[in-house]
This record gives C-alpha cells, structure tokens and sequence, in this order.
C-alpha cells in the first residue's frame, strides 16, 4: 500500500510538471529577465504565433516610444530579436501555439546608444555657437535649432529605459546641462504684454499661457528689457435674439500687433472674432473672449515663431 501511495504521487507530480512547462509564464521564466526582453506570441500554427510574438514585441517597443524618436529605431531593435521557442497548447482539444520573441538588451543597448551619443554631439556643436556676451534673438536661433535634438535626445532616451532592465536612463549627465541651457535661451526672451478693453484678464490668461508654453518669459508691457511685445485691444456688442426669446448674444473681437522690441517694428497685425450665446450677458461674454482668446494664443504662437525663427 505504502509503495502505490508514492507511485501515485510520483504520476501526480509529472503531471503537474507537465502542465506547468506548458504555460507562457513558466517558458518566460527560463530566461533571465535583466539579460532579455521576451514577449509571447499565439496562434493556430507555429509560424502565425512566431509572427505574432515578433508583433507583439513591436507593438510593445512602439507604445514606449515617443514619436520624435522616428519609426525606424524600432524596426532597427526589432531587427535584433528572434523567435527561441515555439510549443503547443496541449491544454486544449484544437492545435494552438504560443511562442517567445527574444531581445538581448545587451544588443538593444548597442542600438541605441549610438543615436543616442550622435545627440549629444550635435548638442554640444549647437550651445558652443550661442553668442558671448549673450544676444536673446541670436541665441534663440541657435536653440530652435537645438529643439529638435532635444525631443529626439529625450524619445531615444525613454526607448532606451525601457529596454533596460532597471530603466535606467543613458547619461544623464550629458543630457541635463542642454536641456537647462535651451530652457534658459528660451526663458531669456522677454515678451511684455498690455491687454487693454472689456474682459482683457479673460485674453490676457490665454496668451500668457501660450508663450509659457513656448518657454518664452513674460513681463510687464512696461519693461525695458522686453524683445518682444504683443499688444491687444478687446471690444465687445451684445445683442438680444429675434428668434429666441432670453437668449443674449455677446460679440467679441481683439486687434493684436506683434513688436519686435529691439528693432521697433510691428511684424504682424491680425483681428480675430468670436460670438456666444446665453441668457445672461455677462455669461455670454465671458464665453465668447475665451474663444477670442484661444483664437488670439494660437496665431500669436505661430506668427512670433515664425518671426524669432527667421531673425
């Protein structure tokens, strides 16, 4: 009795061992998580869950990496990857298949680090041309230029983390002074801004939001030390509506000139308009600057781009 009770258990075993090396987690586990990048792949035939796992592990690499990176980094570690194991689902009456594609981080490091060190020597051409002493408009040229490389440096950079096992960045250190210096060439255009008329605060929040997102300084319109200068007169019509009985009708409208400071010229005038409709006049108004303003913030940007890019 003593002897079919452990041949029992030694079938029981097997059987479990069996069913164990059968599942993704278990063939995963075979390889060394801080030496590969694996990602599984299924099927009904061994080549449809081999091209799936390679799928799969694209699909992974692609979602982590940021578009200013460029598509072609991925297929270049994909290029790196094989399929190491293909098996059956003996669990299941119909043939499927799952599979395992491989990736060296070692040769993803190897990838990537190139494009990566390419960065930093185009950054580090651009910051010695910035002007000494420090010219704002003249620096701001040479750190557009660097923008560019910044975002790739910065998409590359968060491919490269993921693919390393405990996501550690490629040298910082190296990219950190360029970053801070662009911030900083940025920050040292000055752009003052006088917003005059009705609901001027509601306009004035859009646009000094928007040059901020630029990385532009903002100031007083009465600062010396502007490069720029955007100014804006609001007016206002409301009007009650002959189809609608209560509803009252507010139009706004903005005239914006855009001044380069240090040369005092007026580059740019536009207007731009917007209306809303509501039952109280002040709702009304309100609404219908903060289309003004949305309008206002993005020619702004686009138009003094423009500008600062060709001086």
């Amino acid at each position: 009795m003593k002897k079919l009770t452990m041949l029992c258990c030694s079938l029981v075993c097997v059987a479990c061992g069996g069913l164990k090396k059968n599942t993704v987690s278990y063939q995963m586990a075979k390889y060394d998580a801080s030496v590969y990048y694996v990602v599984a792949g299924e099927g009904t035939t061994k080549p449809d869950a081999a091209a799936n796992a390679l799928e799969m592990m694209k699909q992974e690499l692609a979602e982590h990496t940021p578009k200013a990176a460029g598509t072609q980094v991925v297929d270049d570690l994909l290029a790196n990857a094989k399929v190491e194991k293909v098996w059956r689902d003996k669990s299941v009456n119909e043939k499927h298949y799952f599979a395992l594609a491989v990736l060296p981080r070692e040769k993803a490091t190897l990838t990537l680090a190139p494009l990566l060190n390419q960065a930093d020597a185009q950054l580090t051409g651009l910051a010695r041309q910035f002007a000494e002493p420090a010219d704002p408009l003249a620096d701001l040229k040479i750190a557009y230029k660097m923008k560019p490389i910044i975002e790739r440096r910065a998409a590359l950079d968060d491919l490269y983390q993921f693919a390393q096992a405990d996501r550690a960045g490629y040298m910082p250190e190296n990219f950190a002074p360029y970053k801070t210096l662009f911030k900083e060439k940025m920050a040292a255009v000055l752009v003052g801004v006088e917003v005059v008329g009705v609901e001027s605060e509601v306009l004035v929040t859009y646009v000094v939001d928007a040059l901020n997102k630029m990385g532009l300084g903002v100031v007083e319109a009465a600062d010396p030390e502007q490069v720029m200068s955007v100014q804006i007169k609001t007016e206002v019509d409301n009007y009650s509506s002959k189809k609608v009985n209560g509803l009252i009708w507010c139009s706004s409208a903005a005239a914006i000139s855009l001044t380069d400071a240090q040369r005092g010229i007026t580059f740019a005038r536009f207007n731009v308009y917007d209306r809303a409709g509501t039952s109280r006049l002040s709702d009304s108004m309100r609404r219908s600057m903060q289309g003004v303003g949305e309008q206002a913030a993005q020619q702004i940007v686009t138009r003094l781009e423009n500008y600062l890019k060709s001086k």
